[in-house]
């Protein structure tokens, strides 16, 4: 379920995926502050996976962190271009901001946004500055993990733990409301400081749970 908020999810969704967005000769879609460009997910996954399991080959538990880590933190920067572009743009100004009354509505803005991005339906079940828990459903890293080798022994959903960490940070740590400078030292201080947020995946469509599910707090 999604808590109480002002945030028209659906009204979100329609506008956002009805939107014309034109690709320019060198294959980018400038909009919502950013440059995007369409991108097969699965290149994607394949790309994470086979680094994750050569690491893991070569060296066990140990290769596994430290490509989490790194995956993880592809999360963060995808979170702190993407998501901050999109937060601090025009056609965010103009769709989704009249809306938000409160930090917590600015995190429910940014994953109504995600859920045009082709990422799963993404949900957030409570949210506080303290802490909130993120829903995927179908997220398209553990579905093309599933596709590709099988029913994991571990999460693999790495991207999107980056990512609400990163929407987290953002909201409450980065006040991107009032539209920071997005330098290094931003970035330094949304993810690489004391009061960045962490995060446990609580349970993984990669296994074999319906759902993956995502807890982020403060540490």
């Amino acid at each position: 379920s999604i808590p109480e908020t002002p945030v028209d999810y659906d009204g979100i969704f329609d506008a956002l995926t009805s939107l014309e967005l034109p690709i320019d000769e060198d294959g980018f879609i400038p909009a919502f502050g950013v440059y995007l460009t369409r991108h097969y997910a699965n290149y994607y996954n394949r790309i994470s996976f086979e680094f994750l399991r050569s690491l893991l080959d070569s060296f066990g538990s140990d290769g596994l962190q430290v490509a989490r880590e790194l995956l993880v933190e592809a999360g963060h920067v995808c979170a702190f271009n993407t998501f901050g572009g999109i937060m601090t743009s025009s056609e965010w100004d103009a769709l989704i901001r009249p809306s938000l009354q409160s930090r917590e509505d600015w995190v429910h803005g940014i994953v109504a946004a995600v859920n045009a991005l082709g990422w799963g339906r993404w949900q957030v079940s409570e949210v506080s500055e303290a802490e909130a828990t993120f829903v995927i459903h179908d997220d398209y890293e553990s579905v093309g993990y599933l596709a590709s080798y099988g029913v994991s022994e571990h999460p693999v959903s790495f991207l999107a733990e980056g990512a609400v960490m990163g929407i987290m940070d953002l909201v409450y740590l980065g006040d991107v409301h009032d539209k920071p400078t997005f330098d290094e030292a931003l970035y330094d201080h949304l993810f690489k400081s004391e009061a960045s947020y962490a995060a446990d995946l609580v349970t993984s469509r990669a296994t074999g749970d319906e759902t993956t599910t995502i807890r982020v707090y403060r540490p």
